[in-house]
């Protein structure tokens, strides 16, 4: 416990009746009546969600062996927005995310700031964008204030001649399927 002298007492006191002021002052309306204007309703747009597109983007085990041409590849986890198959350990593997109400900008925001190579992308009306750095490549398409994003992942030197082709299709075989 503090003593009433210990050094930090008054600027806790101050700090406090200053917030105190602060929030006093947000309270006044300035002259005290109420004739004035009334303020503009504020109006928001609710966000629309995208089509229902199942656990998994829709898509069997198999669906996602055939694109993703990664051989040896096991389902780890799947859940109704993610999903995750691996091979080698986890050094090679391909991953589902929906995400629900998330903008897809903050996503292609992440991935310009930590370097990737990223470029538009649209498939069957959804817009989004490919990125992709040394052996891998992640697409993500918008479906209302929705998206869906696959990412596979290659291993270092093992990445095909172009890496966006898999989630590109396991991306279109997604919105194919979504309801």
């Amino acid at each position: 416990m503090r003593s009433s002298s210990d050094p930090l007492r008054p600027a806790v006191r101050a700090s406090c009746l200053l917030a105190a002021t602060v929030v006093l002052a947000g309270c006044g309306s300035g002259s005290g009546s109420d004739t004035g204007p009334a303020s503009a309703p504020t109006t928001s747009v609710a966000a629309q969600p995208g089509p229902f597109v199942g656990e998994c983007g829709s898509l069997t085990d198999a669906e996602v062996y055939e694109r993703a041409g990664i051989a040896g590849l096991t389902p780890v986890s799947r859940n109704g927005i993610k999903c995750r198959w691996e091979a080698d350990g986890g050094e090679r593997y391909v991953m589902f995310t929906w995400y629900r109400g998330s903008p897809i900008d903050r996503e292609r925001a992440v991935a310009k700031g930590i370097g990737h190579e990223v470029h538009d992308l649209e498939i069957a009306g959804h817009r989004g964008f490919s990125s992709q750095n040394v052996g891998f490549c992640e697409v993500a398409l918008g479906t209302g204030s929705d998206f869906v994003h696959w990412l596979v992942r290659y291993g270092a030197g093992s990445a095909p001649a172009d890496p966006c082709e898999a989630p590109t299709a396991l991306g279109r075989l997604t919105l194919g399927k979504a309801k």
